[in-house]
């Protein structure tokens, strides 16, 4: 028999927060479950699909059956990452190879599918991966990005964490609220994390947009302290109704242009 919630977390913690998310926000669906449905579009038999920043899942937490679809339906799916701890305990992937992703080691024209699930906020040089992701693409090929936004109130509430927490507590609060291990975290930059900086480099980089969108987070940050999750459940309320572009997370999907592939040939 699993242990009683403590009077804590049904007053003030995880299970009042829960209580509250049905009442106030009863519609929402957990963001890598969106994404995953997104790539459910994407992926066919005929598809050979990078998974840019593999880490060790291609989805998140409790969707295990959904990744294992999509890698199933696909012809191909090869895993990248430069960790690799992560790559070594993938709990989907056959196919993952060690390598920078502002140097892959794939030819030119290589995928129909690149994807990137919250990886794009940590590059240093955003300009030099997208360089490597469209070239190793195939013309009309796809590239699915996924990312925190950085005009979003998440990213906005973790900056100011940044700047009066030292860094080992705020990786403490981090992880009370979402229970990764501490292995899970990494530099963040957000160098290419709004919707402008992202349309840019799309359009830079050959890419037409066929969807840019922006998402509520899936749960408050603060869901350990019902009453900080209720202020921040308000807040993501607005941005559902209202102020879309101020969402905690980005998904842009682009297409690769014939004339950006022959950009490729011409440069080889």
């Amino acid at each position: 028999m699993a242990p009683s919630p403590s009077l804590y977390s049904r007053a003030l913690g995880r299970r009042m927060t829960a209580r509250l998310k049905d009442w106030l926000l009863p519609e929402l669906v957990s963001n890598q479950e969106v994404y995953g449905n997104l790539l459910k579009n994407y992926v066919s038999p005929c598809v050979r699909w990078l998974d840019a920043g593999c880490g060790w899942r291609i989805l998140g937490e409790d969707l295990e059956k959904l990744e294992n679809r999509l890698r199933d339906v696909a012809r191909q799916v090869v895993g990248v990452d430069v960790e690799m701890r992560s790559l070594v305990k993938h709990r989907s992937l056959f196919d993952r190879v060690r390598a920078e992703l502002g140097s892959l080691p794939f030819a030119d024209h290589s995928f129909d599918l690149v994807t990137c699930n919250m990886v794009v906020e940590h590059l240093k040089d955003p300009r030099a991966v997208f360089a490597e992701l469209t070239r190793v693409l195939k013309p009309q090929g796809v590239l699915i990005v996924h990312t925190p936004n950085s005009q979003g109130y998440a990213v906005a509430a973790n900056r100011m964490l940044q700047k009066i927490l030292p860094d080992r507590m705020r990786v403490k609060v981090a992880r009370l609220s979402e229970r990764r291990a501490a292995s899970d975290f990494f530099p963040t930059f957000y160098r290419a994390n709004s919707l402008p900086e992202l349309r840019k480099l799309f359009r830079e980089f050959g890419l037409q947009t066929e969807q840019a969108t922006t998402m509520a987070a899936p749960q408050p940050f603060f869901r350990f302290f019902a009453p900080l999750a209720l202020l921040e459940m308000f807040i993501m309320r607005a941005t559902i109704a209202k102020f879309q572009d101020y969402g905690a997370d980005i998904v842009m999907v682009g297409r690769l242009r014939e004339t950006r592939s022959l950009l490729h040939r011409m440069a080889a």
